[in-house]
């Protein structure tokens, strides 16, 4: 139960923590730590470190084109899969010069469509954003730190004045953990 649990963690904590940390103080430097979630987070990141480091990067190139049948035609993107009738790996063609030279042949090449496949596909949308997700994004994507994204979001609340008009709140409550929304709204967006 909870209970056992947490009495678990904390002896967990005595044990590693607490033995730990002094010993690393006296053999390495004062002031590191270590405990028993923080210990296996530095190996897991020390694992992923040692996997980035043995990386080692590999050149392929991928061959697409537009295509279009007439003057009327939609044009497509097509993707070079098979050659000669021989499959083409994903990381098959592995440098600029062969792929130059596949390019050169296909050039002038005749092209006949064999099957047309389509098939509808559904997006659906991102849930709302919850505080941290919000944070995040903000983060990501223009470098906001949390503080900016919330004092920018505290203004969209309040309302921002658009046009003549008095000002307009322009997103819901920001401060939320919760991605539910309410039926009334859902109704209102679609």
């Amino acid at each position: 139960d909870l209970v056992d649990a947490q009495q678990a963690r904390r002896v967990l904590d005595r044990l590693v923590g607490y033995k730990l940390s002094p010993f690393l103080w006296r053999k390495v430097s004062r002031g590191l730590s270590a405990g028993r979630v923080q210990s296996v987070a530095v190996r897991l990141i020390c694992e992923r470190e040692k996997e980035i480091q043995k990386f080692k990067p590999e050149e392929y190139w991928s061959m697409e084109a537009l295509l279009c049948g007439n003057q009327e035609a939609k044009e497509f993107k097509a993707s070079l899969i098979k050659r000669d009738g021989k499959s083409i790996p994903k990381l098959g063609i592995k440098s600029k010069e062969e792929a130059e030279k596949i390019q050169n042949d296909l050039k002038n090449a005749a092209y006949k469509i064999i099957k047309i496949e389509k098939k509808e596909t559904a997006k659906y949308a991102k849930p709302a954003f919850t505080t941290a997700t919000l944070q995040q994004e903000a983060a990501g994507r223009l470098g906001f730190s949390a503080k900016n994204t919330m004092r920018l979001a505290q203004q969209l609340y309040e309302g921002v004045k658009l046009g003549k008009n008095k000002a307009q709140g322009l997103i819901t409550y920001m401060r939320t953990d919760s991605t539910n929304m309410a039926q009334k709204a859902l109704a209102e967006i679609r």
